[in-house]
C-alpha cells in the first residue's frame, strides 16, 4: 500500500512541477525562518539558565528616588548591602560581590594583551556561576593580588607554559600604573550564554589591599554587582522585604537627611540578559518585550506557508477529479483517500524540513552573522532540535493536508468522472484563507515599516554632540616603560597630520556607558541629596571636538588639574541651581576633594536616545586615557586617511596594535536590538510577500477558472474587456477590503504597544495606514493580473468547448 502511495506521490510531484515547487519552496522558506527564530529565542532565553543553582541566584538591584521623584534603577549596589543582608536575613544562604575593573593591559614577559572582561570577585562567584578550575587552588582567592585566568587568556599570555605561580602584570588606570599579580588558577572557558563572561578574575581582597577594609562597610560606593544565593523554596517577597528592612536599619537615617529613598529588589539571574530596565549593566542585553514579537513573527510565517499549502492543494483538485472518481468506483473508501492525501502532505512536509535543515544547519552561522544575531556555533547542532523538527513535521502535515484531504475525498464519483464538478470558492474556505493570508502579510509589512521608522527617528534625534568625521583610536598599550605622556605624543605625532584638526581624549566615548558613578557629589556646605552622577575624565579638547555647547563658563584651565569640573544641565538641576550662570565658580565636593565649577554644557546623549541622560561631572586629566577621538577634515578618501594615521601610530607605538573605528558607527551599535528587530522582521516580510504571491496566484487562478464560462458568455454578448475586468476585480475588492478592515486595526494595536516602550517614539501618522495597504494592494495586483488578463483575452469559443 505504501509503495503504491509513493508511486502516486512521485508522479503527482513530477506532473505538477510548478505547483510542487511553489508548495515545497514555500514550506521550506517558512521552516528556515521559523527555525532561525526558534534558535535565536532558545539561545537568548538560555542565558544563565543552565547554572546548577540558577533558581537560587538573584542579583540585588537599587531604585533611588529623591523627593518622591524616581532618579533611576541601577544594577549596581554597594559592598555593605549584600554583606548586611546575608547577616540579617536568614533565607539568604550566601552572597558574592563583583566589581568591574575596566580595560587593562595584562601580560607576562614580552607577551601582553588588552582585556576588557576582567572583574574583582570572591570564591562564591565561582560556585554561583559554575566557574570550574582546571588548575590551581580556589582558596588562594582569599589573598590579595591573586588572579585567575580563563583557558583562552592563559594560552594567549603564557602559550604552552604552566601559568600557576607566575607573575601576571596588569596595567590599569584604576591602579595608576602596573601591579604584579600571582596567577593562582586557570578556569574553563565559559559558554557564551552568560551575562558576565570574565576572562580574568582578580581576588576581591585586592580591593581591600588598596582601599582598606572600610570599603566593606560602605553603602554609598555604588559600583559593584551583588549576587545572593537564597535557600530553596524561599518566599521571594519576604526576602525582598527583609533586605529593605536591613538597608533602613543600617543606612535609613543617612537617607532621610537627604530626602532620599532607596529600594532594593531581587532579580533572578536568568532574567538579567532579557531585561533592559536597569542602568549600569556590564553589557547590553536584549529587550525581553521584543521576544514575544519574534514569536508572533514565527506564528505569522507558519500560518502563511500552511495557508499557501492548503490553497495550492485546493487549486490542484480540479486536475485530480477523474483520479478520485476512478479510485472510488474501483472500491476505494473515503478513509483510504484521506490517508493517501495526508501521506502526500507528510512527504511534502518531510522534503521541506530536510531542505530547511540543510540550509539552516549548513549556512546558519553565515545567516546569523549577516543578521547580527550573535548566535554561538553550538546553536547550530541539529540534535538539539530534533523534537522541534518532529513537531513541525506533524503539525505541518495536519495543518496543510487535513482540509484538502477531506475536501478532495468528499466528491461524488459520478461527477468526478464526468469532470464537470466545480469547487465553489464562496462555499469553501479558500476565500477566508486568502484573506487571512493577506492580513498576515499586511501586519508583517506594517511591522517592518514601523520598526524602520522608529530606528530612523531615534538616529535623527538631536544628540547634543557632533559624531561626524570622528575617528576613535584605542590608547597605546600602557605597559611600555618610559613611554612618557601619551596625550602629548598623540598631539605631537598624529595631531600634526594635515587631515586631523584636533584630538580629544576620554575615559569613555559616546556610545559607551560611563561606569564610574557616585551619589557623594554635593555643593560645598550642603548635604548630598541622593542624586547619582556619572564621572568622566577628559582633556580640554573634548568639548571642541564633540561640539558641546557651553551654557555658561568655559573649558578647563590645564594648570588647575583636579581643581575644576564641568557639569551638564542634568547635574546643574541635581545640584539645586536655577540657572547656569549662578553655578560658575561654586565649589562641589567630589571624591577627590573640592572642585570649582568652571562651565556648564548642554545635555548630550552619552548613550542612545533610548537611554536617559544622567547628571554628568567631567574632570580634566592630562595623563593617558582609554580613547583618543580624532576630529578630521571631511574627505572621500577615508581609506587613505586611516592608512596614514595607522602608519604614524605604528611608527611611534610599535608594540601596540592600531585599533580604530568611526564614532558615528560605534554610537549606532547601541541600537543593536532594534536593528536585529528590523532585519528579522525584514526577512519575515520577504517570506510573507513570496508566500502571499504564491497563495494569491493559486486562489485567483482557481477563481478565474470558475468564472471562465460566465466570462465567455458575456464576451459573446458584447461585454468589453474593461467590463469583464470590473466583474472580476469586484470580487478582488471584497477580499482586499476585508484584509484592510482586519489588518490595519490589528497592526495598530500591536505596534502602538511596541512604540510605547521607548522614551521617544515616532508618531503613527498617515504613513502607517497608507503605505502597508498600498504595498499589499500592489502585491495582490501583480500576483493576480496575469491570470485575470489571460481569462479576458482568451477565445470564448475555446473556453465554452472545453467546459462541455
Amino acid at each position: 500500500m505504501l509503495q503504491n502511495y509513493l508511486k502516486i506521490f512521485s508522479r503527482q510531484l513530477l506532473a505538477n512541477k510548478v505547483n510542487s515547487l511553489a508548495n515545497i519552496g514555500g514550506l521550506t522558506i517558512g521552516i528556515v525562518a521559523v527555525l532561525l527564530i526558534g534558535i535565536y529565542l532558545k539561545f537568548t532565553l538560555s542565558f544563565d539558565g543552565d547554572l546548577s543553582q540558577s533558581e537560587q541566584i538573584y542579583r540585588l538591584n537599587l531604585t533611588s528616588s529623591v523627593g518622591g521623584d524616581e532618579m533611576g534603577k541601577s544594577a549596581r549596589t554597594s559592598p555593605a548591602m549584600g554583606m548586611h543582608a546575608a547577616q540579617d536575613v536568614s533565607d539568604i544562604e550566601s552572597f558574592s560581590r563583583c566589581v568591574i575593573m575596566g580595560e587593562v593591559i595584562a601580560g607576562f614577559d614580552e607577551q601582553y594583551i588588552r582585556e576588557l572582561q576582567i572583574f574583582l570577585t570572591d570564591a562564591n562567584y565561582f560556585h554561583f556561576f559554575d566557574v570550574q578550575l582546571k588548575a590551581g587552588r580556589l582558596e588562594k582567592i582569599q589573598e590579595p593580588l591573586t588572579a585567575y585566568l580563563s583557558e583562552m587568556t592563559a594560552q594567549k599570555i603564557f602559550q604552552d607554559e604552566d601559568p600557576i605561580g607566575k607573575t601576571l602584570k596588569i596595567n590599569s588606570t584604576n591602579f595608576d600604573g602596573t601591579v604584579d599579580f600571582t596567577v593562582a588558577g586557570v578556569f574553563e572557558n565559559l559558554p557564551e550564554n552568560r551575562h558576565l563572561r570574565p576572562e580574568i578574575l582578580i581576588s576581591y581582597a585586592t580591593l581591600n589591599h588598596f582601599i582598606g577594609d572600610e570599603i566593606d562597610q560602605s553603602f554609598d560606593w555604588l559600583n559593584q554587582y551583588t549576587f545572593l544565593k537564597l535557600n530553596k523554596n524561599t518566599d521571594l517577597g519576604l526576602v525582598t522585604s527583609g533586605v529593605n528592612q536591613t538597608l533602613q536599619r543600617h543606612y535609613g537615617e543617612q537617607l532621610k537627611k537627604t530626602n532620599t529613598k532607596w529600594e532594593l529588589d531581587l532579580q533572578p539571574v536568568t532574567d538579567i540578559h532579557t531585561n533592559l530596565a536597569y542602568a549600569g549593566e556590564y553589557s547590553q542585553g536584549v529587550d525581553g518585550n521584543n521576544l514575544k514579537y519574534f514569536i508572533w513573527i514565527g506564528v505569522f510565517v507558519l500560518l502563511m506557508v500552511y495557508l499557501n499549502s492548503i490553497n495550492i492543494a485546493n487549486t490542484k483538485t480540479v486536475n485530480r477529479l477523474r483520479e478520485i472518481g476512478v479510485r472510488k468506483v474501483s472500491g476505494g473508501s473515503r478513509s483510504q483517500l484521506i490517508f493517501q492525501f495526508l501521506f502526500e502532505s507528510l512527504m511534502i512536509n518531510l522534503l521541506a524540513i530536510v531542505l530547511g535543515c540543510l540550509i539552516v544547519f549548513s549556512f546558519g552561522g553565515l545567516i546569523s552573522k549577516s543578521l547580527d544575531l550573535g548566535l554561538s556555533a553550538d546553536s547550530f547542532t541539529i540534535r538539539s532540535y530534533w523534537y522541534w523538527l518532529l513537531a513541525l513535521w506533524i503539525v505541518g502535515t495536519l495543518a496543510s493536508g487535513f482540509y484538502p484531504a477531506l475536501l478532495i475525498s468528499s466528491f461524488a464519483p459520478a461527477k468526478s468522472l464526468k469532470g464537470n464538478l466545480k469547487i465553489k470558492l464562496n462555499h469553501g474556505l479558500m476565500r477566508p484563507l486568502l484573506i487571512l493570508q493577506l492580513v498576515s502579510c499586511l501586519v508583517i509589512i506594517s511591522g517592518v515599516l514601523t520598526i524602520y521608522q522608529q530606528l530612523d527617528f531615534m538616529r535623527s534625534q538631536r544628540l547634543g554632540i557632533d559624531l561626524d568625521h570622528k575617528i576613535v583610536i584605542r590608547s597605546p598599550m600602557l605597559y611600555v616603560e618610559g613611554s612618557g605622556n601619551y596625550q602629548e605624543q598623540m598631539q605631537a605625532t598624529i595631531g600634526r597630520l594635515a587631515q586631523v584638526k584636533s584630538i580629544a581624549a576620554a575615559n569613555e566615548i559616546p556610545g559607551n556607558e560611563v561606569y564610574w558613578r557616585s551619589d557623594a557629589i554635593h555643593l560645598e556646605g550642603k548635604e548630598r541629596n541622593g542624586s547619582m552622577y556619572s564621572l568622566l575624565h577628559v582633556n580640554t579638547e573634548y568639548f571642541e571636538v564633540l561640539d558641546l555647547h557651553f551654557l555658561a563658563g568655559k573649558s578647563f584651565n590645564p594648570k588647575a588639574e583636579g581643581e575644576e569640573v564641568i557639569i551638564n544641565q542634568k547635574a546643574l538641576l541635581a545640584l539645586g541651581f536655577d540657572g547656569a550662570e549662578p553655578a560658575i565658580g561654586k565649589k562641589i565636593q567630589t571624591g577627590n576633594g573640592l572642585a570649582r565649577i568652571a562651565g556648564v554644557v548642554e545635555n548630550y546623549y552619552q548613550e542612545g536616545v533610548n537611554s536617559q541622560v544622567d547628571p554628568m561631572i567631567l574632570s580634566y586629566s592630562p595623563g593617558d586615557l582609554n580613547y583618543y577621538i580624532l576630529d578630521t577634515q571631511p574627505t572621500e578618501r577615508t581609506d587613505e586617511l586611516i592608512a596614514e594615521v595607522g602608519d604614524v601610530f605604528r611608527a611611534n607605538f610599535p608594540q601596540s596594535p592600531f585599533e580604530y573605528y568611526f564614532l558615528d558607527e560605534h554610537f549606532d551599535k547601541q541600537y543593536k536590538s532594534e536593528k536585529q528587530f528590523v532585519k528579522i522582521f525584514g526577512l519575515a516580510s520577504l517570506i510573507a510577500i513570496l508566500v502571499a504571491i504564491m497563495g494569491i496566484f493559486g486562489v485567483t487562478s482557481q477563481f478565474v477558472i470558475q468564472k471562465n464560462k460566465e466570462i465567455s458568455i458575456r464576451k459573446i454578448l458584447g461585454a468589453t474587456g474593461a467590463e469583464l475586468l470590473g466583474l472580476i476585480s469586484g470580487e478582488y475588492g471584497i477580499w482586499l477590503a476585508a484584509c484592510f478592515m482586519l489588518g490595519i486595526p490589528l497592526s495598530y494595536v500591536i505596534f502602538s504597544g511596541w512604540l510605547e516602550e521607548f522614551p521617544v517614539s515616532v508618531s503613527m501618522g498617515l504613513w502607517f495606514f497608507t503605505i502597508p495597504a498600498t504595498m499589499v494592494f500592489f502585491i495582490f495586483f501583480l500576483a493576480s493580473i496575469f491570470q485575470t488578463l489571460r481569462a479576458i483575452w482568451v477565445n470564448p469559443a475555446a473556453l465554452l468547448k472545453n467546459d462541455e
